[in-house]
């Protein structure tokens, strides 16, 4: 039978679509596909062994290359069941909802990979409620001379590449995690400041150290170098001069000093080395030394540490008692620092004013200090095992002042010096993360990782933040205790436990829950797990907190349901119909109700599906 022209047109324009419509499904592309992806996927697992799962997720899962790959699986599967269209049969029905939901469980997986949210929650026993969520990534914001604002969120990639590469006007170099914090300084200073650049060589160690020193900040006005110390003073006239270059005998006093008591209830002086851990009488109250920090600072955790051994900014923890009233309290050397005291008890806060006396600084064993004359002029003191010696110091002389072989040389001299912090990366030394970055004008920046920076420039300043991505969740939650639980006989760990409470600030609810390993808990929509945990500190824990749309979850249990049902359907599905076909005859009554009646069918009809050919 001949076609008219129309008509074998038609059929031209159609076999024109479908043949590349046939290739879409054909298995001629669904086996490159999932060869393809599957070893992505096994190099994937290799490469997140060496960078991490941020980068995997940044530069494989969430790329558009790889999201690519799994729409063109999906295109597959789906005009593959489509070509197969009227679905009659077990074989063809099971095809079609398998494949179907295999569709529907690559659509979950990237709503999963897009939409979820996840990150690290930290809390601590001796510690609030906490509810700031660290989430993978960082987080760059940055304010421009102009006072344009602007943020964005960062990946950053295992050569140190940045993406983007450019924010605003700003442009990101790179990031490194081995910068290190320097100082120098320049002059310029609104004051008289004088601050020195020391030159510190060993032939035998084959080494050079530069270091800056200051009158102002304190801190930069003693500086440690092995067991000894580099130290600048001013003289604040001819006796002090010659008292700074002096040999001075050894302090014997004790170095931590005396605190002293008034008020009604309380007076005298209590020694804060003999009443560490132990009970001292203050008139009717006593008194308990339960820290001691001869250089106070804060940790990262904001934990109470020491920078150094030398008695530089001293701080003592008290625990003070009179009657029932019990209160602890932090005492500073420095007076510019008020006390800080807190209530262990309900009774009515102590009147007493406390005062921390510091005795005079021990000088150091071995030492070189740089003293400046009032008449601007330099001279040093050293003093080492081989004894003590003064002299003038001039720039490019070396002096040695008896540590091995060392010499020290005058390098640089500011009358008014004024501090400029940088970082600067060291590769092959312990440091912390740093980015790279360049103003409009050309100026070059590290920027360290959570501390805002101010770059200064001919049009301005700017002002950058390198930050940790947060989230703040809408509960809080409570660490109560953290419990581990060990084999018997042994000291092998068997369970840690996080017991905590979650709070609902709007609604006012709590609940008290417990988290371990493989056993999550979930509140408002939120997945709670146990993460991991510090053996150094058990009042820590860190646990994961996830969540992602419900949509999402059901997403990817409708397609694992499909695919099931659609493999039971494929291999079991023409037995079971003939089984119930079998069975719906053995119920048939053996005579009929009335002529009138419609026959019975000889199957179920919901099952005549499986057994059509």
């Amino acid at each position: 039978m001949s076609l008219t022209p129309a008509a074998g047109l038609k059929q031209a324009i159609a076999e024109m679509f479908m043949t590349p419509l046939r290739f879409l499904g054909s298995i001629k592309l669904a086996i490159p596909l999932l060869v393809g992806i599957g070893v992505i996927l096994v190099g994937a697992t290799f490469y997140e062994a060496e960078v991490g799962s941020a980068v995997v997720q940044q530069s494989i899962y969430k790329s558009p290359w790889f999201g690519g790959l799994m729409f063109l699986l999906a295109v597959n599967l789906s005009v593959s069941t489509l070509l197969r269209y009227p679905w009659k049969g077990a074989r063809k029905l099971g095809f079609a909802l398998a494949h179907w939901g295999l569709v529907v469980i690559i659509a979950g997986s990237a709503a999963v990979i897009h939409l979820s949210v996840e990150g690290m929650l930290l809390a601590r026993t001796d510690g609030g409620p906490v509810g700031t969520l660290r989430v993978e990534g960082d987080l760059l914001e940055v304010a421009s001379p102009a006072g344009q604002t602007e943020q964005v969120s960062l990946f950053i990639k295992s050569d140190g590449q940045v993406v983007p590469d450019r924010l605003g006007d700003l442009q990101l170099l790179g990031y490194t995690s081995h910068a290190i914090k320097t100082v120098r300084f320049e002059n310029g200073a609104a004051v008289d400041n004088p601050a020195v650049r020391l030159a510190l060589t060993s032939k035998r160690m084959g080494q050079r150290l530069d270091r800056w020193l200051a009158v102002a900040p304190a801190a930069y006005a003693t500086m440690d170098v092995g067991p000894a110390e580099l130290q600048i003073a001013k003289a604040a006239s001819t006796v002090d001069l010659e008292r700074l270059l002096a040999d001075q005998p050894a302090n014997a006093s004790d170095p931590w000093g005396y605190l002293e008591f008034g008020g009604d209830s309380w007076q005298g002086q209590v020694d804060v080395r003999s009443a560490l851990d132990r009970s001292a009488a203050a008139g009717a109250g006593h008194v308990k030394v339960l820290g001691f920090w001869p250089d106070f600072r804060l940790d990262s955790d904001g934990r109470p540490t020491t920078a150094s051994q030398q008695l530089r900014n001293p701080a003592v923890q008290l625990e003070l008692s009179l009657g029932d009233a019990v209160e602890r309290w932090y005492v500073f050397g420095n007076e510019a620092f008020s006390p800080v005291r807190s209530q262990l008890s309900d009774a009515a806060p102590l009147e007493v004013a406390i005062r921390y006396s510091l005795p005079p600084a021990p000088e150091a064993a071995a030492f070189f200090r740089v003293v400046v004359a009032p008449d601007g002029s330099l001279h040093y003191a050293a003093k080492s095992s081989r004894g003590f010696k003064t002299g003038d110091l001039v720039p490019g002389q070396a002096v040695t002042p008896g540590w091995a072989d060392f010499e020290i040389t005058l390098a640089e001299y500011l009358p008014r010096g004024a501090v400029k912090r940088q970082m600067l990366p060291q590769e092959g030394l312990d440091g912390e993360p740093a980015l790279e970055v360049a103003t409009p004008d050309g100026e070059r920046v590290w920027v360290p990782w959570g501390e805002p920076t101010t770059v200064p420039t001919a049009a301005g300043d700017w002002y950058v933040a390198f930050s940790p991505k947060l989230l703040q969740l809408p509960f809080a939650l409570k660490l109560n205790d953290f419990i581990v639980e060990r084999n018997e006989g042994s000291e092998s760990v068997a369970m840690w436990t996080s017991d905590v409470t979650l709070i609902d600030p709007h609604l006012g609810e709590r609940s008290d829950r417990r988290v371990w390993m493989n056993h999550p808990t979930w509140f408002k929509g939120w997945k709670i797990a146990q993460a991991s945990w510090n053996p150094g500190d058990l009042a820590q824990s860190t646990l994961q907190v996830k969540r992602e749309p419900w949509w999402v979850t059901g997403l990817t249990w409708l397609g694992s349901v499909m695919v099931t049902l659609g493999v039971a359907v494929m291999f079991y599905g023409r037995s079971v119909a003939k089984r119930m076909t079998a069975l719906s005859r053995l119920l048939e009554p053996e005579e009929k109700e009335s002529e009138a009646t419609p026959p019975e069918p000889s199957t179920i009809p919901i099952l005549g599906i499986f057994t059509s050919r």
